[in-house]
């Protein structure tokens, strides 16, 4: 759904590159992103061919001249996000870590970053490790969150657009039992949809209540028509969600091409 993601970073405890290799990794193995990564002391990139750049800018409070020159591009049109190795790892966002965007920023103050991070980190003394405290789990979460940031920002807005609560999609399981699992959007239906009990799928769908939601509400009838075509009696209960879910990510995807 979204386009090359770079991630780049400049090191000397070699911390950067090791977030960086698992944000990659995680952006990989959750959404199938395709990651590049580059080291910075190597040289600066061309980020022409990429949507999405994840820039790994210092630890502690340094930021490295590497990344602060990296940052002197124009990336108008692309995702950019930030991440620093600070010393506290308890702290998703220290002063460290803002301290650290200031500076990295320095030659590109008008950019403005989705999203910025600081992991904790290590401090260096006579090339000497003394502290390590690097938060591998705080870095994984980010990262996916990031990437579902990074994969929202490139769908069409009739995907993404919430509608409000009372038009919200409310999942019962029976006449009066809702489950309290509710969608606002295409994306959330496409979700929640795997979540439901199953007697909540064979319930909306015999009524036919997701076809007037998607008409009614989200203004689809492509969709509509297509969940119309499924025929509930050919397919046991599970078959019938997983042919649903099919045919609703089906949908997203070409309106997302398109």
């Amino acid at each position: 759904m979204t386009g090359k993601t770079l991630i780049v970073f400049s090191t000397i405890s070699g911390l950067n590159e090791e977030v960086a290799h698992a944000i990659a990794e995680a952006l990989k193995t959750t959404y199938n992103m395709d990651a590049t990564l580059a080291d910075l002391r190597k040289g600066s990139p061309d980020i022409t061919p990429f949507q999405n750049i994840i820039v790994g800018g210092g630890a502690g409070n340094s930021v490295y001249k590497e990344a602060v020159d990296f940052m002197d591009k124009n990336f108008e049109g692309k995702n950019v996000a930030l991440y620093f190795c600070c010393e506290n790892k308890e702290d998703a966002k220290t002063e460290n870590t803002e301290a650290n965007q200031k500076k990295l920023m320095a030659k590109n103050k008008s950019l403005k970053p989705i999203d910025v991070a600081g992991f904790g980190g290590c401090m260096i003394s006579q090339n000497r490790t003394i502290m390590d405290d690097l938060n591998m789990g705080r870095v994984k979460e980010w990262a996916i969150e990031l990437g579902k940031k990074l994969n929202t920002q490139s769908l069409p807005l009739n995907l993404i657009n919430t509608v409000p609560f009372e038009k919200s999609f409310q999942f019962y399981s029976e006449l009066g039992k809702n489950t309290g699992i509710i969608a606002s959007n295409t994306i959330e239906f496409a979700e929640k949809l795997q979540i439901v009990p199953i007697q909540s799928v064979t319930f909306h769908f015999q009524r036919q209540d997701f076809q007037r939601w998607f008409i009614n509400v989200i203004g689809d009838e492509e969709l509509a028509k297509r969940f119309d075509q499924i025929n509930v009696w050919t397919h046991d209960d599970e078959n019938l969600r997983k042919k649903l879910s099919e045919t609703v990510q089906n949908r997203i995807a070409e309106s997302t091409k398109s």
